[in-house]
């Protein structure tokens, strides 16, 4: 009687698990695809939090470098720039991270779009010790529809001391470009590798 009843439940239970990895399945497949047919991503101007006006060009600079070496096609920033000056006057250019997906599609031909915000970047110099800190984040938005395929941010830390103010403001400035590298390698390891990768 007792193997009669195990034997009612195993049908119940193969279902049970059967159903339960297919709804895990279905949650996760449409961005999968979505992100497989990302080829050219548009690296937007970084929005900038802070009052560093160099900081949000390094931060461009390496998050396309990035998409190159994870495997996208290379869309050069100057190329984005002299595309999107047009819809921009003189009174909003300060906006220019705010531009739609879909604006990219039309007029790079551009899969997704990247935004990047630098939301901290600050470097203290006082007698003998000098922190530098920065944070950002980045977003992907597909140019089809808007929908965001991915996001990630980072925040790191360094510090720095010397017994002269020259020593140390030149530590201070090599630490902020490997300051800079980190949170972007960080920020851009999650993001699935590129075609040129997969193959």
């Amino acid at each position: 009687m007792k193997r009669c009843k195990w034997l009612f439940l195993i049908p119940i239970i193969i279902s049970a698990l059967i159903v339960g990895c297919a709804s895990k399945t279905q949650q996760i497949l449409k961005p999968d695809q979505e992100k497989n047919t990302v080829k050219v991503i548009a690296v937007l101007p970084v929005d900038n939090k802070t009052p560093d006006v160099k900081a949000p060009l390094l931060l461009r600079s390496k998050v396309l470098d990035e998409l190159y070496f994870k495997g996208y096609t290379k869309l050069p920033l100057e190329v984005i720039d002299r595309k999107l000056e047009p819809l921009y006057s003189n009174e909003i250019k300060g906006t220019k991270g705010v531009v739609a997906p879909q604006v990219l599609k039309e007029l790079v031909g551009a899969d997704a779009v990247m935004y990047c915000t630098l939301t901290e970047g600050k470097r203290s110099v006082s007698m003998f010790y000098a922190p530098v800190t920065i944070a950002a984040r980045c977003e992907l938005r597909s140019a089809q529809t808007g929908e965001v395929l991915w996001n990630a941010q980072y925040k790191s830390t360094s510090r720095n001391f010397d017994f002269t103010s020259k020593r140390l403001e030149m530590k201070t400035s090599e630490a902020y470009e490997t300051l800079m590298e980190e949170v972007v390698n960080k920020v851009m390891e999650t993001l699935p590798d590129g075609p040129n990768l997969r193959g």
